[in-house]
């Protein structure tokens, strides 16, 4: 479609110019951190450490201390032979990768350790996300131009661009997350399954199936972009037909098409099988996270006060009423935009933790979603009438300066980033300023990323013993329990969480004394904590008597707070008991285990 005006341009440079200014006035002096940390640590294990298979934790271990990545290392995860390996996959490394060389160079020349995390490799990898990202909406705008006039194209710039959480993501916290990154990639396949479509070339499918591959190798569930290419131009008779006359006139090009995509995906493989022994290698093996299809949580992903996608981000409601215009309009197209869609939220929304965690405002994981979101909205603004043409406009800026100042309330911490609820929303919508401490009530309760958990506002909460087996006050070790080999737990209680309360969390107190006898040596016994999914273990924590060098021959208290975690079904067990894995026998008396649940108010 040709265009005179240059107002999308003008747009274009307008929202890039504003995300690269917000991140570079904002910029952090780490953002190698959590998840990004995990992305990333495929280049300096290869490229500095010639360590790919984290053989040796020398150096890890000190990039762990000197940079605090992140509290735990849960972005590694084990491989069957007991070493570690990375639990993402490389596809955002490849991104990274010329920005990681570029700062590699730099850091020596600037006084900066050539270690993978000082500050150039901070700041270049950064710009790199950016760069990415800038790329993105600039293809983006290319795409929209194949469809839309100008007029049309600058109002559905601004509104994903500026309208949705894909700007607090690109320009605050999610600069090298995936998400705007996939989007980029979106865009370019779109690009390319429609250059295929209109003049089939070798190149154009070659294309098409490294970017499947590549967005596939960042996200291994975002390989249903698969469908875009295969569904496209199928959404009548005549399309289907001429779809399938294309495909007979250039057989080889599907071929080459997966051709590409298994070239990149190839990546993935041979570390896998290099480093585990596996060609495909599952790294979500924690029991408390998965999908969870049937059903998925789509009810709280869409509108959850938390971080309800259409709750945070309205102006996407009206890409439900977008999909009628589109159907009219372009029905050709339907087929992809609506089965990736509703496949796309399906998926996203199945994710135990549908949430996806703190550092995003709405729900990020649906944004590379919006490349094809854009032909309804684009569809339903080109269908409303000259008559109602005002009110919309005022409704879609509204949208927009709400969006702004949400992103605004969310970095500023008035959102809160995990514990959002309905009555704190509705307390502090609209709000500059607020009263940290007369609200928190009003938030779920908050959890702790490190190892070590103290009950918050324990005035908050009612007491009741759940476990306590017999006691005894003798000195000695009279009507204590022996823990031996061939005897090594002491059981407490085993029960489901919807026994245990019918709230979002419930604090946990056990304790046990525990006796050492004289000349006792090897691993003390543990006080066991943990719930578990299909009987596997989840949250588990193992706690031995608090002092390093415990005195033998007398009784010893393990006692310590812990709270549930976010559990995978209300079926989910918890399980407390003490656990002796040495070889000397020990005594234990006095399991107790109590529960604290939210007063009533």
């Amino acid at each position: 479609m040709k265009n005179d005006s240059k107002w999308s341009l003008y747009t274009f440079i307008l929202l890039a110019s504003a995300i690269v200014a917000i991140r570079f006035i904002s910029t952090p002096s780490r953002v190698l951190t959590w998840d990004v940390f995990g992305y990333y640590l495929y280049l300096p294990a290869t490229f500095i450490y010639d360590d790919p298979g984290l053989a040796n934790t020398a150096w890890l271990d000190k990039i762990v201390e000197k940079y605090e990545p992140s509290p735990t290392l849960y972005q590694l995860v084990p491989a069957a032979d007991g070493n570690r390996v990375i639990k993402y996959t490389a596809g955002m490394a490849l991104l990274y990768s010329p920005f990681f060389f570029i700062a590699h160079w730099i850091a020596p020349l600037s006084g900066y350790p050539a270690d993978g995390f000082s500050l150039p490799y901070q700041l270049i990898v950064s710009l790199g996300g950016l760069f990415w990202i800038v790329l993105g909406i600039y293809a983006f705008r290319k795409l929209l131009l194949k469809f839309f006039n100008d007029q049309t194209t600058s109002v559905i710039l601004i509104l994903i661009i500026a309208g949705t959480n894909f700007l607090h993501l690109a320009a605050l916290d999610g600069t090298l997350l995936t998400h705007n990154i996939l989007f980029t990639l979106y865009a370019f396949l779109l690009l390319s399954t429609i250059e295929w479509h209109d003049k089939p070339s070798l190149r154009a499918a070659l294309f098409t199936g490294f970017l499947c591959g590549l967005i596939a190798l960042i996200r291994p569930s975002e390989a249903i972009c698969f469908l875009i290419p295969l569904l496209w131009n199928t959404g009548t008779r005549k399309a289907i037909t001429d779809k399938i006359s294309l495909l007979r006139s250039h057989p080889l090009h599907p071929l080459l098409a997966l051709f590409g995509a298994l070239i990149i995906g190839s990546v993935q493989l041979f570390y896998w099988k290099k480093f585990t022994g596996e060609w495909f290698f599952y790294s979500y093996g924690n029991p408390g996270e998965g999908f969870r299809f049937f059903p998925p949580y789509l009810g709280e992903f869409l509108f959850s006060f938390r971080k309800g996608w259409l709750v945070y981000t309205p102006v996407m409601i009206a890409v439900l009423a977008g999909f009628i215009s589109l159907y009219r309009r372009h029905r050709e197209i339907m087929p992809a935009v609506a089965i990736f869609f509703v496949l796309d939220l399906w998926i996203v929304s199945s994710w135990s933790c549908w949430w996806y965690a703190g550092g995003s405002f709405s729900a990020r994981a649906i944004v590379p979603a919006y490349l094809v979101l854009a032909f309804p909205l684009a569809y339903l603004t080109q269908a409303i009438t000259v008559h109602w043409r005002r009110i919309a406009l005022i409704v879609a800026g509204l949208l927009v300066l709400l969006n702004l100042f949400q992103s605004w309330q969310f970095y500023s911490g008035i959102i809160d980033k995990e514990r959002m609820t309905r009555a704190y929303y509705s307390a502090i919508f609209g709000k500059t300023k607020i009263d940290n401490e007369k609200l928190d009530k009003l938030l779920l309760v908050e959890r702790s990323t490190g190892s070590s958990e103290t009950i918050i506002h324990p005035e908050r909460y009612s007491g009741l013993v759940v476990f306590e087996n017999d006691s005894t006050s003798f000195a000695d070790t009279t009507g204590a329990l022996k823990l031996s080999r061939e005897n090594p737990f002491a059981p407490g209680p085993d029960i489901p969480y919807k026994t245990l309360t019918s709230s979002d969390h419930v604090w946990i107190r056990s304790g046990v004394e525990v006796f050492l006898p004289e000349g006792y040596s090897g691993p003390p016994p543990l006080l066991v904590t943990a719930f578990h999914f299909h009987g596997q273990a989840y949250k588990y924590r193992a706690e031995a008597i608090p002092e390093p060098d415990p005195a033998r021959g007398m009784w010893h208290k393990i006692e310590y707070w812990y709270l549930s975690p976010e559990v995978r079904t209300n079926q989910d067990n918890l399980k407390v008991y003490v656990w002796h894995s040495g070889e000397t026998p020990v005594f234990v008396r006095n399991l107790r285990v109590e529960k604290f649940e939210l007063k009533s108010e």
